[in-house]
């Protein structure tokens, strides 16, 4: 706005200058010429002033918002991946780092469909840890009902496509099969994504 005034100033101290010269001394046009900039100066430096008055209205909504914001975590774990810096921007819908919940924990084990019918949602499980060797005790939470058959593409229009060579020998397919966590050590630390070993059945 600063430079809107000194336009404006300029621009009027012109038009006073060359009012006060008789008529001989200066065209008619060059009168008009000296208005219009003093006209358009005065628009800009109103436009200017009223950028400002909204800007300042905007400020005012960001402090009252800020002062009406609380950060709590939705649950009890911990931060990871956070390289979030003082004055850093946060963008609304865009995660900034993430958050581990202390009470998420599971194990996913991929078992061959052919062991399927040995085993049973309920059915105790053995965990071992490969981070300490530690035998953890849980139970099978589910078992995966769906999984993609590799032999199959999709096609245009929803149509399948049925790749033209298929092994004559055939693997059995691996089925996810999700185990709870029983109870936890109190010096267990767990990770996320790390590996470990399950066998289902018996105590």
């Amino acid at each position: 706005m600063a430079k809107a005034q000194a336009e404006q100033s300029k621009a009027a101290s012109e038009a006073r200058r060359r009012r006060s010269l008789s008529q001989n001394a200066i065209s008619a046009e060059d009168l008009e010429n000296v208005n219009t900039a003093l006209n358009t100066a005065t628009t800009t430096l109103a436009a200017a002033r009223a950028g400002v008055g909204v800007t300042e209205a905007a400020l005012k909504h960001a402090q009252w918002q800020l002062s009406q914001t609380v950060v709590k975590a939705p649950v009890d774990g911990w931060v990871t991946n956070l390289s979030t810096r003082v004055g850093d921007y946060a963008t609304t819908g865009h995660p900034v780092f993430a958050l581990v919940d202390s009470h998420s924990f599971y194990v996913l084990g991929y078992f061959e469909e052919t062991k399927l019918r040995h085993i049973r949602i309920g059915d105790p499980a053995q965990i071992i840890l490969y981070s300490n060797q530690q035998t953890l005790k849980g139970h099978v939470a589910s078992i995966g009902r769906a999984i993609v058959d590799q032999s199959v593409e999709q096609g245009t229009g929803l149509v399948a496509n049925i790749k033209p060579n298929i092994p004559w020998v055939r693997l059995a397919q691996r089925v996810p099969v999700r185990i709870a966590f029983d109870t936890l050590p109190a010096d267990v630390t767990l990770v996320s994504g790390t590996t470990c070993t399950v066998s289902i059945g018996g105590q």
